[in-house]
């Protein structure tokens, strides 16, 4: 028994939460056999027959029954000593008894959690003795109600029929005075212990239970017309309550309805009636209620399992209903501009009425197309989780019930508009982005839909034509009422869109960028502090946005963006203080969710992806990065032998290597810019993750330099700081293509590792990154890669990639993957033709816009 003792303790959170799924599950089988029992059309019908005042009397009087039974949590909490919050012990007991009413099982289940809402703070015995205590009083009002009953059927001799239920009676009146008795004259902790205050208080609360249950199923009959003897229903219902109870079946499905039924029947009433009867006494005694109650199971349950799993269920689901609710407000606005294009559809094709949630017949065009594609752009509003949709999607699906209203107005056009507008309302804590940004991605897929629907417009317009001759028979639904009315919908379409570049254009707010412009004295400090990486010094060209991590006290790391439409386009690693990358990267990232945008981290580590995949980022390996070890270098060897030849052929035709340092003369720099010109050819510089010609760039670290046997610099290589001990790497490589011979790069590059491994005291050179390089080259590579290889690869202009592997393999000691990554929400061939153009843009141009890209695309 002490190693069971154990064992259970050592595994209650387990079994709390196997009990509560269990929960979850009984509930919702039972909700489905409730459901089998209730016809939507049959409810149709009998609501048809009553007064819209006796059913919302009906309603009321179910949910004041179920008052009477919060009594019990309230003592149960006098029993524990406790004092919680009374609203907390309403709203749980309200959840408690409802949900007991619907599942049963002898109240196991409301003990269990009684036990989760209230036991927390007690010890588990104590818990259980009370639970006791009140299980056994539930029943008691009952067995009062049966012993009344027992006495009107025994000694009333005018319905011979009741008295073949008196043994039921009988065995359900014992009930209380046995009871009773036990907590009056017994001395177990589990029943005899009770104080007098509390047993009254239980007794008088089961007792106020029933009266609450009988009430209810009364007086649902009376508002429905039907004349009730309560002399003779009130035993015929405790009989059948004791039957279902003793049988255990949840809420007494099937036994008691079908003793009442028979009982009624006999009794006088209709079959058909009771079955509605006890419809309806199901629907607001145990539904409606029950329905309030989950409410109150998500405020508080919810809350509890969302605070044992560290917050996952509720981000869960809110993040589902905002699915749901993004994709009806799409669906309902394709609907509504469909029921205006294809009008006849929705008549002659039955699927289509059923699928429309507005059920309605168009009465004019123009609302129904300009409501139709507002809710097209709240739902993409909604998608973005953009602050600025709320009200406008609360106005706009307004407009939708007040339309649907003079439409033909249904109950389940109202319930659905309804709950959609609820979604709504409750989702306001979700948009919390300040502006909208129209991804690519985005205006595919709306761009797809709302021009499809007015290409559809268009061609059913033009097919209706009578100027146009068919060779071909077309569908009924195709045909529109009447040419005025087309162009009527089509002049309504042209109106609409105006209105919907304007409602985009209010989404998309004023625009806000991402980063600052360079700061040099911090960048500093952060490099001489913290150190760098390989692409730290490209902040200095000036051409990308800054985005700096403080830690609190100081600035420790930064990143270096430029955007591109929604793309927010880190180029490299982060710089800086290595332990705060992480917190750094999740700063940035929720900076740049603020705005609506989506980062895009390129040309990353091994390291990166590590952090960038806790973030749920997905990712691609974009190419190689080669390195050169300096210490084992050497240019002997056969595999050395043509770097060998062309070394000493430079140094035979008289060119030297030299390194100078800034400042640069004038002189100097005009012998480079020569260089650089000729190298060019005519060719726009390019920046992002490449260096180009600035003065105050190259004055910034050495240059390595060849010269000729008249002292002329015919080519060059500029240092790269890397704020680091270990590692070093050059940026611009270009020669004089007239000046300078054959093998130059070759012979700048060994003088370069040369100098490198005995002047700065290096172990690595670092070649830089080859693209491509074994990516998406194999038949069972991932479908991102493959795709990325094609669209980089036949994109780009301007590199060899394959010849640059090949080059730098000659040298490189090893090969680090690079990576690209990118969130989930945008597409891969989105986010390789933002890198492609923004890697390849000229430096010299700035971005232009104009017309509808320009609206749409503004920076």
């Amino acid at each position: 028994m002490g190693k069971f003792i154990e064992w259970f303790k050592v595994h209650l959170n387990k079994l709390k939460t196997i009990f509560l799924i269990s929960v979850i599950v009984i509930v919702i089988f039972e909700l489905s056999n409730v459901a089998k029992t209730i016809s939507i059309d049959q409810l149709s019908t009998i609501f048809s027959r009553i007064s819209v005042g006796n059913i919302l009397l009906m309603a009321l009087i179910g949910l004041v029954s179920i008052i009477p039974m919060i009594g019990y949590d309230f003592t149960l909490n006098q029993i524990l000593e406790q004092k919680p919050k009374k609203l907390f012990v309403f709203e749980t007991s309200w959840l408690i008894n409802t949900l007991n009413n619907i599942v049963g099982f002898g109240g196991f289940v409301s003990a269990g959690l009684r036990s989760e809402f209230y036991g927390k703070k007690t010890s588990g015995k104590k818990v259980l003795q009370a639970l006791s205590k009140i299980l056994v009083f539930t029943m008691s009002g009952l067995s009062i109600y049966a012993l009344i009953s027992f006495f009107l059927v025994i000694f009333d001799d005018h319905n011979q029929f009741l008295r073949q239920y008196w043994i039921w009676l009988v065995g359900g009146g014992l009930y209380f005075p046995i009871v009773f008795c036990l907590s009056l004259f017994g001395k177990g902790e589990y029943l005899g212990d009770l104080k007098s205050s509390h047993r009254l208080q239980l007794i008088a609360t089961s007792f106020l239970e029933w009266t609450g249950v009988l009430v209810s199923f009364i007086a649902t009959g009376l508002l429905m017309g039907i004349h009730v003897n309560i002399r003779d229903t009130v035993p015929l219902f405790i009989a059948a309550t004791v039957i279902g109870i003793v049988s255990m079946i949840p809420g007494e499905l099937g036994s008691f309805d079908l003793m009442m039924i028979i009982g009624l029947s006999a009794l006088g009433t209709p079959r058909e009636t009771v079955v509605a009867w006890l419809l309806l006494f199901r629907l607001f005694y145990y539904l409606v209620p029950f329905a309030i109650g989950l409410v109150f199971f998500f405020k508080n349950l919810g809350s509890t399992i969302n605070l044992r799993y560290s917050g996952i269920p509720i981000s869960l689901l809110k993040e589902l209903v905002h699915k749901f609710e993004t994709f009806f407000l799409y669906f309902t606005g394709i609907m509504l501009v469909l029921s205006a294009t294809i009008p006849e559809a929705f008549i002659k094709m039955p699927f289509l009425e059923h699928l429309n949630p507005i059920r309605s017949r168009v009465i004019v065009v123009f609302p129904a197309i300009l409501l139709g594609f507002l809710l097209i752009v709240s739902g993409r509003g909604v998608a973005a989780r953009v602050r600025r949709v709320y009200i406008p999607s609360i106005i706009v699906l307004t407009l939708t019930f007040l339309y649907s209203l003079l439409a033909g107005f249904r109950l389940s056009t109202g319930f659905f508009l309804a709950l959609l507008l609820i979604f709504v309302i409750f989702s306001k804590n979700e948009l919390f982005r300040e502006q909208l940004v129209y991804s690519a991605e985005w205006l595919t897929i709306d761009g797809a839909i709302m021009g499809g629907l007015a290409i559809l417009y268009i061609i059913i317009g033009v097919y209706n034509s009578p100027n146009i001759h068919h060779r071909h028979h077309l569908p009924e639904f195709f045909l529109f009422p009447s040419e005025q009315i087309w162009i009527v919908g089509f002049v309504a379409i042209l109106i609409v869109s105006f209105i919907i570049l304007l409602f985009v254009r209010f989404l998309k707010n004023k625009r806000v960028q991402i980063g600052e412009p360079l700061d040099e004295a911090r960048i500093q400090h952060i490099l001489t502090n913290h150190g760098g990486n390989p692409d730290s010094q490209l902040v200095f060209l000036k051409d990308k946005k800054v985005f700096y991590y403080n830690d609190g006290e100081e600035d420790t790391v930064f990143f270096q963006l430029s955007t591109f439409n929604n793309k927010i386009l880190v180029m490299g690693d982060p710089s800086g203080k290595n332990s705060d990358f992480e917190a750094a990267t999740e700063a940035l990232i929720n900076e740049v969710d603020r705005y609506n945008y989506l980062p895009v981290f390129y040309e990353n580590s091994e390291e990166m992806v590590m952090i960038l995949h806790e973030f749920g980022y997905d990712f691609i390996k974009f190419g190689e990065r080669a390195h050169v070890y300096l210490p084992t270098f050497t240019t002997s060897g056969k595999k050395m032998k043509g770097q060998r030849a062309s070394v000493n052929k430079a140094l035979k035709e008289g060119y030297q290597f030299d390194v100078i340092k800034p400042p640069f003369s004038a002189e100097t720099m005009q012998s480079l810019q020569t260089v650089s010109d000729k190298w060019l050819n005519g060719r726009k510089e390019k920046g992002f993750s490449l260096g180009f010609f600035t003065e105050d760039y190259l004055q910034r670290a050495p240059i390595a330099v060849i010269k000729n046997k008249d002292a002329e610099i015919v080519a060059f290589a500029n240092f790269m700081l890397t704020y680091t001990d270990k590692l070093g790497t050059i940026d611009l490589m270009r020669h004089d293509p007239d000046k300078a011979p054959s093998g130059t790069m070759d012979f700048l590059f060994i003088n370069l590792f040369q100098y490198m491994r005995d002047e700065e005291g290096l172990e690595y050179f670092d070649l830089g990154m080859a693209p491509l390089a074994n990516v998406g080259t194999q038949r069972k590579s991932f479908t991102q890669e493959r795709i990325a290889y094609l669209v980089y690869n036949f994109g780009s202009r301007f590199y060899s990639f394959g010849g640059l592997k090949e080059y730098k393999d000659k040298y490189a000691n090893e090969w680090l993957p690079e990576y690209v990554l990118y969130s989930r929400d945008s597409w891969i061939g989105f986010v390789m033709i933002a890198l492609l153009i923004t890697d390849n843009a000229p430096i010299q141009e700035e971005k232009k816009f104009s017309g509808i890209r320009r609206f749409l695309f503004k920076e």
